[in-house]
């Protein structure tokens, strides 16, 4: 006879199952492009070769369910928005949800394969009011730059390099810009989240005058040492957001740490991939 504990573990996990099928509504279109929807039930444009992120998206309508929790602990309405790196729009797309109407999401997406299911994301979800997109590689300054990339694991495109496995990798020429440039004349944002496959450090060093001027700012940063220590030291790239004047924190599967330094920072993820949550109040 089961337990009260194994009975409601086993109802724990058919609820999930049948949450999955609510929001995994996936309809073909051909030539490799899907139409799905994730699990606040926004429609988006995905390539169905993509086993990293796109697999989860049309099976479960979702994706790192933790880095979310932390962005929308800090994403609120009537704020403005950066996703870096947008890949297929999850961020984007909950982003714009989150900030609402009186809200503002930029969104970055380098790879023009990608850009074009992206822009269809925005309008199927009537989020052309409140998103604008750009097709740079956003980075330290202006130059024509080489993008790499697979189909099956879309998210690991990069400007800085890198193999694609057994994949068949695929490159294309792009226009790199700084944020400084590309928001000039935005007067300041709220939140920033950057995930470019290790050309971090560049986006940073391009967008000086925008974080001066946005001094209450939040950052969810995707972090590896071994990738920042190719352009810097990783200890430097840590302690200049504590110069100037971020709490620096982890966003990890069980939550988000306390406030830890530098040093601590480094030893608790001890090489391995991780995504940080800097803030600062202004």
């Amino acid at each position: 006879m089961p337990s009260l504990r194994q009975l409601e573990a086993r109802l724990a996990h058919i609820e999930t199952q049948i949450s999955q099928l609510q929001h995994a509504h996936t309809i073909y279109l051909g030539d490799h492009e899907a139409l799905t929807r994730i699990h606040t039930g926004h429609r988006i444009y995905v390539d169905t070769r993509d086993v990293g992120i796109c697999s989860h998206l049309m099976l479960e309508g979702r994706w790192e369910p933790w880095i979310e929790a932390g962005l929308a602990s800090v994403v609120k309405p009537g704020m403005r928005f950066c996703d870096i790196g947008a890949n297929f729009g999850y961020y984007t797309l909950l982003g714009a949800h989150w900030v609402g109407p009186e809200g503002r999401v930029y969104a970055f997406e380098a790879n023009p394969e990608i850009l074009r299911k992206l822009r269809k994301s925005v309008a199927v979800n009537g989020f052309d009011d409140r998103v604008t997109l750009f097709g740079n590689a956003v980075y330290s300054d202006h130059r024509t730059l080489e993008f790499r990339y697979t189909f099956e694991f879309s998210g690991g495109g990069s400007v800085s390099g890198g193999g694609g496995g057994p994949w068949t990798v695929h490159r294309v020429k792009v226009e790199a810009a700084p944020l400084d440039s590309l928001l000039a004349d935005v007067s300041h944002v709220d939140v920033m989240k950057i995930d470019v496959e290790g050309a971090e450090p560049h986006v940073f060093r391009g967008a000086r005058k925008l974080m001066a001027r946005s001094r209450a700012l939040s950052l969810v940063v995707e972090f590896h040492a071994a990738s920042v220590a190719a352009v810097m030291d990783p200890r430097d790239y840590l302690q200049g957001f504590v110069a100037d004047g971020f709490s620096l924190a982890l966003i990890e599967p069980a939550g988000v740490t306390r406030a830890l330094g530098v040093e601590e920072c480094l030893a608790t993820l001890n090489g391995r991939l991780g995504y940080l949550l800097l803030t600062r109040t202004g």
